[in-house]
């Protein structure tokens, strides 16, 4: 009688083992695409206020718009980032005052659920300060 209830509670703990496992697999799964967006999302904004420091420390619009799209040709790529952009129809540059910069960082998904987008893009707007336009002399 002992031996039979043994082997009934070894049956009973690998199903629930089991069933268990349908309901952890997908919940971690979950938390590693969680994990990338917002690794994606901190990693652009990040590069968002690099472009606009860049930017900011140069002396016209022209040479600003260069400036921060070399930060972005220097950003380093990952298999899980398909494309960086910086996006010239929104920067703005105020010789007085500011320069605003936006960026866009296309991830993706590692593990689509059903669903999900395979592919998200983040987009960042950074302001800063000209620094780089020297003032007139003071005689």
């Amino acid at each position: 009688m002992r031996r039979q209830n043994y082997r009934n509670n070894r049956g009973q703990v690998f199903i629930e083992v089991l069933c268990g496992l349908f309901i952890i697999i997908p919940i971690a799964l979950f938390a590693l695409d969680l994990i990338v967006l917002i690794l994606g999302n901190s990693a652009n904004d990040s590069l968002a206020k690099n472009c606009a420091r860049a930017a900011a420390n140069a002396q016209s619009a022209d040479k600003a718009r260069e400036a921060a799209q070399q930060v972005v040709n220097r950003f380093p790529f990952s298999p899980l980032i398909e494309k960086v952009e910086l996006d010239h129809s929104k920067m703005t540059f105020d010789e007085k005052e500011n320069v605003t910069t936006e960026t866009i960082l296309t991830v993706r998904i590692p593990i689509t659920l059903p669903g999900t987008k395979q592919k998200i893009a983040f987009r960042a707007r950074a302001t800063e300060p000209v620094v780089g336009v020297s003032a007139a002399p003071v005689y």
